[in-house]
């Protein structure tokens, strides 16, 4: 039976980007498309769809419900096929919140797969994320209220904006409901499609303890959830070491394209390549300030970095080593053995 957990709350193929409010529907190869988040949209992650000869497959469901649906009315567009697949790489909220979009489109036909340990942290710690959520929010909004209500101009407007989109997210984000994951699995899954493999895989922790990368192995396309960003991964729940011996094995695979978490699609393996060399040498660098007596903060201050920088698409603002203290904490945690 599929379980729900509703919060009853009172509250080389060209990228040819087509329209939509919030995404960039881009196509990767054929039956592929990645859904790009436009600037400015807080849709969260990218997203991902592969057109099968019987059904679609998705991959992570955005922020918000109303994200999945605009994707699914995209998907509309390009196939009259019913989706009956969706992966949740991993238990971030901004991969998994709009799950319940699709169990309310197809309440009857839609599968939805991630690694066990991502079924088991949407639990433990997706849910409650939400409840600090709903808590948190109504003073946020009053503080941007008050903000706006004492600036002028463009900045006012920009606050006006801020808040109105925090009431929008308060408001859906109290009917959410938490759809878990249908099918798990340890170390691989495989659908086998007419002409086509999607195999869901396992390389060990990373980004979180339990990222699925979904690869297509004809095409050569690697959706590599948060594992792969262009930009600067979160790392709260990183175990940065052992990232880069998954991403490790990653590389091993026959790439051509990869659909990152957040960012555009990129070509080959670069991506894959970069974020290796700059893990193993941030986590290097960290035990040997550890060795030497450094607190993380000391060790943050002394980074040597530079030559990572241009390898990721960084908005403006400080430099790489001023935007890594939690990739430095835990790393310093992982060399100590703090984290389980």
């Amino acid at each position: 039976m599929r379980r729900v957990l509703v919060l009853s709350l009172a509250l080389v193929v060209p990228a040819l980007p087509l329209g939509a409010q919030s995404f960039d529907i881009v196509k990767v190869t054929e039956g592929v498309w990645a859904a790009i988040p436009k600037a400015g949209v807080p849709v969260g992650s990218n997203g991902a769809f592969v057109v099968n000869d019987d059904d679609v497959l998705v991959v992570d469901t955005h922020y918000r419900p109303s994200y999945a649906r605009e994707l699914m009315g995209e998907i509309k567009k390009l196939t009259p096929l019913a989706v009956r697949y969706v992966v949740n790489t991993h238990w971030h909220n901004d991969h998994t919140q709009g799950n319940q979009a699709y169990i309310n489109a197809w309440p009857r036909g839609v599968e939805f797969l991630s690694h066990v340990n991502a079924r088991e942290d949407i639990v433990q710690k997706a849910i409650p994320s939400i409840k600090d959520s709903l808590e948190a929010l109504p003073k946020q909004i009053a503080d941007l209220e008050k903000q706006a209500a004492a600036a002028s101009g463009a900045d006012a407007d920009r606050l006006k904006a801020t808040a109105a989109d925090r009431k929008a997210y308060l408001a859906e984000l109290k009917q959410i409901e938490i759809t878990l994951p249908t099918i798990t699995f340890d170390r691989s899954a495989v659908l086998h499609k007419k002409g086509r493999e999607i195999q869901l895989l396992y390389f060990g922790r990373g980004h979180t303890r339990g990222d699925t990368v979904v690869y297509l192995p004809r095409e050569k396309v690697v959706i590599g959830g948060d594992l792969l960003t262009a930009g600067i991964p979160f790392a709260r729940d990183a175990y940065p070491a052992e990232w880069a011996d998954t991403l490790a094995q990653v590389a091993k695979l026959d790439i051509q394209k990869i659909v990152p978490g957040h960012g555009g699609v990129k070509d080959g393996r670069k991506l894959v390549e970069d974020r290796v060399g700059f893990l193993r040498d941030l986590v290097a660098q960290v035990k040997k300030g550890w060795s030497e007596g450094k607190d993380a903060k000391a060790i943050q201050a002394g980074l040597d970095v530079a030559k990572w920088e241009p390898t990721f698409d960084l908005p403006a603002g400080p430099p790489l080593k001023e935007r890594l203290a939690l990739f430095v904490e835990r790393a310093l945690a992982e060399a100590k053995g703090e984290l389980r």
